[in-house]
């Protein structure tokens, strides 16, 4: 009677364990568990990552430490444009003039920001 009844439990944990892989192993590698289909926002975890300082951003897409002058804001601003401007890469694929399009105006943003808080 007591082979039995471990051979049972032995089963049911092995299903158990079986199915809650199988879980895991659908969800793509580092995804959160609210970012599987099906989950609803309310499982998203609460202690995420608060936003970024807009300004903090800004610096972060033209490279630039705080503090800076305007004429380092607007070498920033050319140097990062040289590297992604969209005419620079007229002759290759789509999807690299999409990426330097959204890139540039990612850089411009950034650059008008920056302009406008620190005049």
């Amino acid at each position: 009677m007591k082979i039995a009844i471990l051979a049972i439990a032995a089963l049911v944990g092995f299903w158990v364990v079986g199915a809650i892989l199988e879980r895991f192993q659908k969800r793509p590698m580092g995804a959160s568990p609210s970012s599987h289909p099906g989950a609803r926002p309310e499982q998203a975890y609460t202690s995420e990552k608060p936003q970024a300082d807009p300004l903090e951003e800004a610096c972060r897409v033209l490279q630039l430490d705080r503090p800076f002058t305007t004429e380092q804001l607007r070498a920033a601003y050319r140097q990062r444009m040289s590297q992604y401007h969209p005419d620079k890469v007229s002759n290759l694929g789509p999807e690299f003039r999409d990426l330097a399009e959204s890139k540039s105006k990612e850089i411009n943003r950034a650059f008008d920001l920056l302009a406008r808080f620190y005049r």
